[in-house]
This record gives structure tokens, sequence and C-alpha cells, in this order.
């Protein structure tokens, strides 16, 4: 990768995602792009000209931050202000670097919150074709050991998401453990194996197979037993194959809910 882009809205999550930020930035000597978004609703009130000055020189004072810590570790980074949806701007800014990973913070949600309220990190990760590393505030910042890769078999065959995992997992030389939950009869995949091997080759990685109808606990409490640094989940973009790990409400639900940070590796368009 050449870039980390760093969205903030200045939060207490975001401050703690931007730790994660620069030590990804540090481990793979990229640049830092840090960026604040700021919009108003569309409003003929003339006072919304000057609540726009206010909130364009609040987002430039406050991006100044990030680029003193950064100057601090070294880490070469650019900071952007920018006026505009927080979604759109960081899909423009993904489609122009190309080569980079999105760093960014999520408070999480619950029921009706989640369902009514959302989250820019659950919007953008759907919104943009290169991985988001999305940060939960319960997350300890820490080295990457371990990664647990939530697999259903079909993503061997998207290798450009996979060569990402495994450059992440190389990078910080992590190792992988790839969990692929069944329903219950639905049978084993052994033939997977020699594929993933093959996907993660000089990088020590396993394979596990559960049985269980609630995946996102099976996941969960896998990733605590096993005491993984990060999980990390294939999204599907178009729905062409059905199973457990496929619809865009799963990949939101394991986003939101998991205690360790989440890594997003898109499969590839067609």
């Amino acid at each position: 990768m050449s870039r980390i882009i760093f969205p903030t809205d200045f939060s207490e999550n975001a401050d703690k995602a931007f730790e994660f930020a620069l030590n990804i930035a540090k481990h793979y000597d990229d640049e830092l792009v840090v960026v604040n978004a700021y919009d108003l609703p569309y409003s003929q009130n003339v006072m919304s000209t000057s609540l726009i000055d206010i909130m364009r020189e609040t987002s430039r004072k406050g991006v100044v931050k990030y680029q003193e810590r950064a100057d601090k570790e070294e880490v070469k980074c650019q900071t952007l202000s920018l006026m505009g949806n927080p979604i759109r701007i960081v899909k423009e800014l993904s489609i122009k670097f190309d080569d980079c990973m999105v760093v960014m913070g999520t408070k999480g949600a619950s029921g009706l919150e989640e369902v009514l309220i959302g989250s820019n990190a659950a919007s953008i990760l759907h919104a943009v074709d290169v991985p988001v590393f999305t940060i939960p505030k319960s997350a300890v910042f820490g080295e990457i050991r371990r990664i647990v890769y939530c697999s259903d078999f079909q993503s061997t065959k998207n290798e450009r998401a996979l060569k990402r995992l495994a450059n992440f997992a190389k990078v910080f030389k992590a190792e992988v453990l790839i969990l692929h939950v069944l329903s219950p009869k639905s049978g084993d995949h052994d033939k997977y194996r020699a594929q993933f091997a093959k996907c993660f080759e000089g990088i020590k990685h396993s394979v596990t197979i559960e049985e269980s109808d609630n995946v996102e606990n099976t996941i969960n409490d896998f990733v605590t037993t096993q005491q993984a640094d990060m999980v990390s989940l294939l999204v599907r973009r178009y729905g062409l194959l059905e199973g457990l790990f496929h619809s865009r409400s799963f990949t939101n639900k394991v986003a939101y809910h998991t205690n360790v940070p989440f890594l997003a590796v898109h499969e590839t368009r067609f």
C-alpha cells in the first residue's frame, strides 16, 4: 500500500483509532492522509454561511493535532479539511489513491440504534473498494499477532482480497486463524485447505471448522478463546452467492459487535 486514509470526527473513538493508523503507517512505511469532512444540510437561511465558516475553521484547527502527532512519530502525513458528505469524500479519496487502506474508529451500536442510525464506518465499509480497518471503542492498542479470518471457502476464489490480507499478516508477522462456520450436517470442506495453504504461503496459518447456526456468536467466541488481535471478513458486493457470510447486514453486525479491530477486504469486481 502507499497511503493510509484516516477519516476523523475529532471524537475520543477517532483519537483511539489514530493510534492504530499511526502504527499501520509505520509498519508499511506509508503516508498518512488525515481527513475531516464537514457538511451542512441545505438551507436558504443566511445564517448557514456563518455556520459553514465556523465549521471550516473548527475542521482546520482540528486536524492540526494529528499532523503534530505524526510529525513527532516521524510518519509522513498530510491533512485535508473538506466540505461535503464524509462517505462520498472517503470514497473519492480511495479512488484517487487506489492502493490504500481506510482506518477509522467506530462506537458500535445495538438494537434499534443499529437499524435506525447506522454509522459512517459501516457505510464507508461498503462504499469503497479498498481494505477498511475499523477500530471499536473497546479495542486496546497493541501489536497485531493473531488474525481471525472468517471464511465461507468461496473466498478462496477471490485472490486479490486474500493477497491483501496475506500482505497485512506478513507486514505484521501475524498468524492467520481461518475460521469456517457450517450449519449443522453441512459436511466438511477439507479440499479447500490446500487452496488456503497456497494463498498464505510463508505465513503461519490454520483452518478451523465449527458447526453452528449462530455464526456471529461463534466468531466472537473463537476470537476470544484464541486471544486474537483482530478479525477479518470478505465483503461481498453483488449477492452472487448464497451463504452465512454474504449479507451486508451480517458484515455490519461483525463490524459493530466485535471487541477487536475489524478488517474488511472486498471481493473483486467482475
